[in-house]
């Protein structure tokens, strides 16, 4: 339902039940949503949130010591506009969604925007290009992030029966065309944004392939329900979750077993290299790649993107020892933990505890899912064991908290 209150609302829904053109009431419809949406910035959330980026850093600071004069003008770039969008204090609303008519939606609604490579972020979104009943635009990166927001909606919505970023229907905005060459893509605590590539470091044309796409919505999801801190383990484990659904989202889509995926985070992406990370082998992807695969060589400090292959490779393993498709067993592990056991302080042990909890909740005491979430965690250095009362009673206390704020008590 759409609000009828203010004269922008009035004007714009008197022109569209009096427009016979179609196509021009789709168009005032996108832009209907647009402002409302500029307007109130509405989101459900109590924190402001970190710009969460598909390319770590890391790999530009690598080539500002090691490239071409050329590569080192375009990496250092890349390093300001990361910096100065997570310098940008993103406050959000408690107002709900629904009354503004950009949530509580029963279908998915997604609304792609062109931002004609300006690199502004205070003129996201940009200009609605795509949004539901229309038909391509024969722009590659609008379309392909277009249907692949679609099938990221698919896959949760089928697998986990979730309904879109927040679990009630809110809709999912997209700017593509960010900037010129922009090798990255981000999610900034409201919508997906994404760069040409082209820039040296990815190749054109791929921040909107499917496996990147179900990446920064999962960052959208998290937020939604642990609502993981972006730094240390907690931040390790916030993208960890992102590579794990986009990659079981991969394998959904393409019909694959555990044993038919390839485990890469960005295949083919990338100038150099195979793939932007691998859960197989973290940091074994490209030349440049610096995750780690083992708690020994974490330290305090480290980017969430170097440390998250610690979990990349625990759900790895565990879903290699069973077998099968990744989302029906272990998938299903780490989305419950996801939404109702992690909180936003938890560590790589708490994720470890959880998931071997909701294995034998969910499989039975001593299934061959606990074994391979046992056996996933200690490849990785974390012996997972069930919770002690005192830490159940911390993270009931925790649970009842998150609804409270949810509930607005």
């Amino acid at each position: 339902m759409f609000v009828t209150k203010g004269p922008f609302i009035r004007r714009t829904l008197n022109s569209y039940f009096t427009t016979p053109n179609s196509r021009m009431k789709k168009i005032m419809r996108a832009n209907f949503i647009d402002r409302n949406w500029r307007l109130h910035n509405v989101q459900r959330l109590h924190h402001n949130e970190a710009v969460c980026c598909f390319v770590p850093d890391y790999v530009f600071e690598q080539v500002i010591r090691d490239g071409s004069r050329e590569e080192r003008d375009k990496a250092i770039h890349i390093l300001k506009l990361s910096e100065r969008l997570r310098s940008q204090r993103h406050f959000v609303s408690a107002t709900d969604p629904k009354r503004f008519g950009i949530g509580g939606h029963t279908e998915r609604r997604r609304v792609v925007y062109d931002m004609h490579n300006i690199g502004d972020d205070n003129l996201l979104p940009g200009d609605p290009v795509r949004y539901e009943d229309s038909t391509d635009t024969g722009d590659s990166n609008i379309d392909k992030c277009f249907n692949h927001t679609g099938s990221v909606y698919d896959f949760y919505n089928q697998i986990f029966s979730r309904n879109s970023m927040d679990g009630e229907g809110m809709a999912m905005y997209s700017s593509v065309h960010f900037d010129e060459d922009l090798d990255n893509a981000f999610w900034n605590g409201r919508q997906m944004t994404y760069g040409n590539g082209g820039g040296g470091f990815i190749k054109p044309g791929t921040l909107t392939d499917l496996i990147v796409v179900a990446h920064e919505l999962t960052h959208g999801v998290t937020q939604y329900e642990s609502n993981l801190a972006y730094s240390g383990q907690p931040g390790g484990l916030n993208e960890s979750m992102s590579d794990v659904f986009a990659i079981m989202c991969d394998q959904w889509v393409n019909k694959q077993t555990v044993n038919d995926s390839h485990w890469l985070i960005g295949k083919d992406i990338m100038v150099r290299g195979g793939a932007l990370r691998s859960m197989k082998s973290p940091g074994g992807a490209h030349p440049g790649d610096r995750q780690v695969s083992h708690v020994r060589d974490y330290r305090e400090g480290m980017g969430p993107h170097q440390c998250s292959g610690i979990p990349n490779k625990a759900f790895y393993t565990a879903c290699m020892k069973v077998g099968g498709n990744s989302y029906e067993t272990i998938g299903k592990i780490w989305y419950i933990a996801l939404k109702d056991r992690l909180s936003r302080l938890s560590q790589f042990q708490d994720a470890a505890n959880h998931t071997y909890t909701i294995a034998a909740e969910l499989f039975g005491e001593d299934s061959n899912e606990q074994k391979a979430v046992a056996s996933g965690w200690s490849e990785v250095g974390v012996e997972a064991r069930k919770p002690t009362v005192e830490e159940i009673i911390v993270e009931r206390k925790k649970l009842l908290s998150k609804i409270d704020s949810r509930l607005g008590r």
